[in-house]
């Protein structure tokens, strides 16, 4: 017998809920659960294994709000063809999913972020063909009022070379925050 833990639901349904009541993600969940998906991104790169479809219908949510990767079904193994692809608004056009690496991950992990501190997908008003013509003229929805916008904004311009560097820099957002409150307090 195998006993799996138990998980809530995907991210996204979280993510839609508070859309739907007009409410986007609090700070603090922002912060953890972004330095739990690149934690957990980490962790698998390091073992040879690209997710490949990476966004919030592929996290999931346990019973204390932390988050867990999921849906490695399609993912690239030691540099193996991936059998799916990402979809539009978390793949660069001149960086396709089909042909998976570092980099392809870093971009879409910033359109998850993007959706976990929105509640929207990038461009969500847009129709696929726009978005690929957006990304791939190097347009991207403005993140300046977003506390990862740094974040999302390097990992869409391909400024880091791996997960790691988008850890270290979501973990000193997340001291400075401490720091300022601390300050405030």
């Amino acid at each position: 017998m195998i006993i799996l833990e138990h998980l809530q639901y995907p991210l996204r349904k979280r993510l839609r809920d508070l859309q739907e009541a007009n409410l986007v993600t609090p700070t603090e969940d922002v912060l953890r659960w972004a330095c739990q998906i690149a934690q957990g991104l980490q962790h698998a790169h390091a073992r040879g294994v690209l997710q490949v479809d990476i966004g919030p219908h592929n996290i999931l949510l346990d019973g204390h709000g932390n988050v867990k990767l999921a849906d490695f079904a399609g993912s690239s193994i030691d540099g193996s063809s991936p059998s799916i692809a990402s979809s539009t608004r978390a793949e660069h056009p001149r960086f396709p999913s089909s042909m998976p690496s570092l980099q392809t991950e870093v971009f879409a992990l910033g359109s998850a972020f993007y959706e976990l501190e929105t509640t929207r997908k990038p461009f969500h008003d847009k129709m696929d063909h726009e978005v690929e013509k957006l990304f791939g003229a190097g347009n991207f929805p403005d993140t300046s009022s977003l506390e990862l916008g740094r974040v999302i904004s390097a990992c869409w311009m391909m400024e880091y070379q791996d997960v790691g560097d988008v850890l270290r820099d979501i973990e000193l957002i997340q001291k400075e925050k401490v720091r300022t409150e601390i300050h405030r307090g």
